[in-house]
């Protein structure tokens, strides 16, 4: 069993039914897809909910931001330097321990609302 978003690659966009590549991708491997073939009830934005993706977010904004003018030239080393000052940015200037503890209330405010969007 795997669960993915319904991200355009995994689900067509307009009617949340799976893409045939993404099934037989899963079928070669032996898995499944959670939501099934039709994930057309699942919201397209479970960044809401599913806070790694906030998490992901902060790290690719930091990653544009420090892409060096030619990156194929960028080391290995120079690469895990600009990670880990990348990492420590984050945990200086975004509230990383209050996503983690976020969750609950998270999931509390959807029951609430009775779904929807959440604001970040």
């Amino acid at each position: 069993m795997l669960f993915t978003d319904r991200g355009a690659g995994f689900f067509n966009p307009g009617n949340g039914i799976i893409t045939g590549q993404y099934k037989s991708a899963l079928e070669v491997h032996g898995l499944q897809a959670f939501q099934g073939d039709a994930a057309a009830v699942q919201p397209g934005k479970l960044s809401d909910l599913l806070l790694h993706e906030t998490a992901v977010s902060w790290i690719r904004v930091k990653l544009s931001r420090t892409l060096p003018a030619r990156p194929w030239e960028e080391s290995p080393k120079q690469l895990v330097t600009r990670l880990k000052r990348i990492a420590a940015l984050i945990n200086a200037e975004l509230d990383v321990v209050g996503l983690c503890r976020g969750l609950p209330g998270r999931v509390e405010l959807l029951r609430q609302r009775g779904g929807g969007k959440l604001k970040k």
